[in-house]
């Protein structure tokens, strides 16, 4: 998440769960798979994680490349649940080495972080709204061929 000065002001957070330097995936945790609950049928799904470790880089340079100030150590908490939807849409491109089947719906976020002295919260998720938002069950690479 970034956050700048009212205007066209400067940047003054720069919130991600990535160390600097980045190993693997950039901006990317693992949650528990206890925080995942899907139902294709129903067209349903939901993902929570609490207390994940994120830092404050202050501005994406910082984050990207180093060199700024050292990062603030705080934490995010987040809920999404998707639903709304019940057409599964059939994707195939086996050149490409995919396929899946994925269901349109809307999706609404719950979100909280802190570091530092701040605390960012998002409003309750019945006021949040999607443009797009996709659930389903992909198969891609080798395990397409099987």
């Amino acid at each position: 998440m970034e956050v700048y000065l009212p205007g066209p002001g400067e940047q003054i957070h720069e919130l991600n769960p990535t160390q600097f330097p980045p190993v693997g995936l950039f901006w990317t945790v693992p949650i528990p798979s206890s925080g995942v609950e899907v139902d294709l049928g129903n067209g349903t799904a939901s993902m929570r994680a609490s207390r994940i470790p994120i830092f404050d880089y202050q501005t994406r340079n910082n984050s990207f490349y180093g060199g700024g100030p050292d990062p603030v150590s705080g934490e995010m908490t987040f809920e999404v649940a998707w639903s709304g939807g019940s057409i599964p849409v059939p994707i195939s491109n086996p050149s490409a080495g995919f396929a899946g089947n994925f269901i349109v719906t809307g999706a609404q976020i719950a979100w909280t972080a802190s570091v530092g002295d701040y605390t960012f919260s998002s409003a309750d998720p019945e006021t949040s709204t999607s443009s797009v938002a996709v659930i389903g069950q992909e198969t891609n690479g080798s395990f397409l061929q099987g």
